[in-house]
């Protein structure tokens, strides 16, 4: 849990072995609490009628008045003290302040915690947030941030995109170099089934490079050759987890994969279609090549 607002505060007393103890309200807590819901009562009740009388001024008279009684529980001590944050990893603190917009001293009571909620989740790395106002003087917030799990390459450029698909951020992207990049218009939607899917087969996944969302209904998987090149999966529309653990099956017991291929087909049911770049089977025949 980090504090968002920094500021002088006076320290605690030191607390005794054994159990801690709960911090006692001050004496003058409950009486405003009660004062200041009963002013609220009477405010609402002049507002509704003064609304009837003539809008207009009923409404700027309650703004008046609801301003006034903040004012009143702030200097009573109902106020900003503490802004407390949990769950902040790669969010940016200082764009996270400056869209909380709260200042110490602020009415506690005046903070609109549904419209802060709503600010904290345009920040891109945040997906959920939850504010709440702890009496008498903290504001404490949640952050569930978003989950990377692809680089999306689009128009020549990457972004980074979580489980959802949505694009978290396209700069400083190098430490998340090891993540798959998908390809294609509605790849980043669907990559979370078909990145789960690849990672069915372990040894496979391990050498995936890219994965390609062709025609808007199936994957080409890019895999590395071991020798700095790639080899194309072409996965088919529909079975592409039986075909992926085929392909699997197929460079366990034959090594498929480890010879010169540039492309594996499996779009044909039950069928394993194999592609050589030009001169693959002279070489293969060649003295000395193991083949």
């Amino acid at each position: 849990m980090r504090r968002l607002i920094a500021g002088p505060r006076k320290a605690a007393p030191r607390k005794a072995a054994g159990r801690p103890r709960r911090r006692a309200r001050p004496a003058w807590l409950a009486p405003a609490l009660r004062w200041t819901a009963g002013a609220v009562a009477l405010a609402t009740l002049g507002g509704g009628i003064g609304w009837v009388v003539e809008s207009g001024r009923a409404v700027a008279a309650w703004d008046t008045a609801v301003d006034g009684l903040h004012r009143i529980t702030a200097d009573a001590g109902l106020a900003v003290g503490d802004v407390l944050v949990t769950g902040r990893r790669e969010t940016d603190v200082a764009a996270l302040l400056d869209m909380v917009g709260i200042e110490r001293g602020m009415p506690i009571l005046a903070v609109d915690l549904d419209a802060v909620r709503q600010r904290v989740e345009t920040l891109p790395w945040v997906k959920d947030a939850r504010v709440e106002r702890h009496l008498p003087d903290t504001l404490f917030i949640t952050l569930t941030e978003r989950r990377p799990l692809a680089l999306w390459q689009r128009h020549r450029a990457l972004a980074l995109v979580d489980e959802d698909g949505v694009v978290i951020t396209d700069g400083k992207l190098g430490r998340f170099a090891d993540l798959p990049i998908v390809i294609g218009d509605g790849a980043p939607e669907r990559a979370r089934e078909a990145i789960a899917m690849l990672a069915r087969e372990p040894d496979l996944l391990a050498r995936v490079r890219a994965l390609t969302w062709v025609g808007d209904r199936r994957w080409t998987v890019r895999l590395d050759d071991l020798q700095g090149g790639g080899i194309d999966v072409q996965l088919p529309e529909s079975g592409a987890a039986a075909a992926w653990t085929q392909l699997a099956v197929m460079e366990r017991d034959h090594g498929v994969l480890r010879r010169e291929v540039t492309t594996v087909d499996l779009r044909i049911p039950n069928q394993l279609i194999v592609r050589v770049p030009p001169g693959a089977e002279e070489r293969a025949k060649a003295p000395g090549k193991n083949t």
